[in-house]
């Protein structure tokens, strides 16, 4: 898989924050997504003769893993899809993030992998090397219906390896700092800005943990620093990375120890709550007791409610500068599905400009993988867009999936104090780097 420079990542994301003239408006009624849903279904005619008994009704099993906010807009189309398809049955499957990985694990050792399912560049990684993803060019050569150069071209860039295009995009997300207006207004201090350090944000976060509530304590910085992705962007602000340009793990300097120093730190003076196995912090931000929360655009759905004004900024410069680590979802066809045509007809429905109007744009989820669908961004999401079109791409490896559950274990040493920062970069190198090497093999 080929990766993009900074400068040509950070172009591209600014595309996001502008409108498209000339693309197909996105504002789609719900008869505009039925009738979407019926040319797939005039357009797949000729599939259903793959179905292996005559007029046998085909079942695709759809995997996703969205917070009840985003599930909705996915219930919707999947319905749509079903009225429209009488002989294409879509059953929608919804995991929890943090054990959709896991899950689809077990899956695969058992052969039930469903047919359709969401996938990240890099955590998907085994399944792309392996062989286990259905390559698509040879439906998408000749489709007109499809539009290839309408998605985003990172996306694509992702989604692509050995030649074939292995699935099709629907966001483009990185983390931003988001803030509590009224906190930030009770504590005197300013809102935060582009150009923040992390000095600033602390000492922000200490003012605002001092205020009271009569709902709880609060936090100055509800985020801590994870193992995915997102962790990549503060070890690149302290001068460290998760995965060099090598493929080797690039954690273990003086720069890695000062990040993981940072957010212990942030711990011991109380303005972030140490953190707690499979708890997440949000919730104290949806109820007002958080002063500052890292999250991506995918997050931004369920702040629809909340008793407060908020607002965001990229996230802050380190020692070594500021760094925002961009990353995407798309959807893939198990090699294994029984009805491959019908599963491509559904993920062309699914990624199409309507599909993605509802599922990201119309949302607020992120900025959707077509550019089509970007003419419809909300002007939140067009501040959003704007504030990550700095962002750069992960190394994106195989062995990534295996190598966050090494550094996840090791950085809970360092949160837990069992272990100094410098012993854990270490160990993380160590044992990060046997396992990325094992995938070489």
């Amino acid at each position: 898989m080929k990766k993009y420079n900074g400068v040509l990542l950070a172009s591209m994301l600014l595309v996001a924050s502008l409108g498209f003239t000339g693309c197909a408006a996105t504002n789609k009624s719900a008869d505009s997504n039925s009738q979407n849903a019926r040319q797939h279904e005039e357009g797949q005619s000729s599939t259903r003769g793959e179905n292996k008994a005559g007029d046998e009704k085909a079942t695709i099993r759809l995997a996703t893993a969205m917070d009840p906010a985003r599930l909705e807009p996915f219930k919707k189309l999947v319905d749509e899809w079903n009225a429209a398809n009488p002989n294409v049955e879509v059953k929608l499957e919804n995991t929890a993030y943090e054990e959709y990985w896991k899950k689809l694990q077990v899956m695969t050792a058992s052969n039930t992998m469903p047919d359709v399912w969401v996938y990240t560049p890099g955590l998907g990684s085994q399944w792309l090397e392996n062989g286990q993803l259905l390559p698509l060019n040879q439906y998408m050569e000749g489709d007109e219906t499809l539009n290839k150069a309408d998605f985003h071209p990172m996306m694509i860039d992702y989604m692509t390896y050995e030649g074939d295009v292995y699935g099709l995009p629907y966001d483009v997300s990185a983390q931003v700092l988001f803030y509590n207006k009224d906190l930030f207004d009770q504590a005197k201090i300013d809102y935060p800005t582009n150009n923040w350090t992390f000095d600033d944000l602390r000492q922000a976060a200490e003012k605002i943990t001092a205020l009271q509530s009569d709902k709880g304590k609060i936090y100055g910085m509800l985020s801590m620093m994870g193992a995915d992705f997102t962790g990549d962007t503060y070890f690149r602000s302290f001068g460290a990375t998760t995965i060099t340009p090598e493929g080797k793990v690039g954690v273990n300097n003086e720069g890695g120890a000062e990040a993981l120093q940072y957010f212990l730190d942030n711990v011991k003076l109380g303005v972030t709550p140490k953190p707690e196995p499979g708890k997440s912090t949000r919730p104290l931000w949806l109820n007002g007791l958080g002063g500052m929360l890292a999250d991506g655009g995918w997050a931004i759905p369920s702040f629809k409610d909340v008793p407060f004004e908020w607002g965001m900024a990229r996230l802050p410069a380190g020692p070594a500068g500021q760094f925002t680590t961009g990353l995407g979802g798309a959807f893939v066809i198990s090699k294994q599905t029984k009805y491959p045509k019908q599963s491509y007809e559904f993920l062309k429905y699914l990624t199409s400009t309507e599909g993605l109007n509802e599922i990201v744009t119309k949302v607020d989820a992120g900025v959707p993988g077509r550019m089509s669908s970007q003419e419809g961004l909300s002007p939140l999401m067009k501040q959003y867009a704007d504030i990550i079109s700095t962002a750069t791409p992960y190394n994106a490896i195989n062995g990534l999936l295996e190598l966050q559950d090494v550094m996840g274990k090791e950085m809970d040493q360092v949160w837990y104090s069992a272990k100094d920062p410098k012993a854990v970069v270490q160990a993380i190198e160590e044992k990060g780097n046997k396992v990325l090497e094992s995938k070489r093999k």
